[in-house]
């Protein structure tokens, strides 16, 4: 997935827990999409394309070995679903993820970067309204 992925839009789980995709997300995501729980605990779920979880992985695990190795691959492990796209373009996720991000009817999808989060609404406004007047260094951006 290439980091042009951007946009929000509110979608609906129906009675099996499958919620379509965006049509401005489905291409990069692809026909089969990896569903992670934040890694950083925040109360959101992530999809990632096969190339984008792939990367993932592998920056992820390639600063450790042994034991360490083994305890993380496990954790992360417990924390992705592989769900295929349907001819709807749609995705199923597990009552297990829906509870871990708190997610209901309602599905609040942001595309940031390289990645899609989905989001309970009231989760959203109060995760991102703690960056309001908050300072970032920019130096390092490069627009052009």
């Amino acid at each position: 997935m290439d980091f042009s992925t951007c946009g929000k839009e509110i979608r609906k789980f129906d009675q099996v827990n499958r919620m379509a995709i965006p049509p401005s997300f489905r291409e990069k995501l692809g026909t089969t999409v990896y569903v992670l729980k934040s890694i950083h605990e925040e109360p959101c779920l992530l999809l990632m394309s096969e190339d984008s979880w792939q990367a993932f992985n592998e920056k992820f695990t390639s600063k450790l070995s042994g034991t360490q190795l083994i305890a993380a691959q496990r954790w992360l492990a417990n924390r992705v679903d592989k769900a295929p796209v349907d001819k709807s373009g749609r995705i199923t996720i597990k009552d297990e993820f829906k509870e871990y991000a708190n997610l209901d009817e309602d599905v609040y999808v942001v595309g940031i970067m390289n990645r899609v989060e989905l989001w309970n609404y009231d989760a959203w406004v109060e995760t991102t309204s703690a960056y309001t007047g908050a300072t970032f260094d920019l130096s390092v951006m490069d627009y052009n």
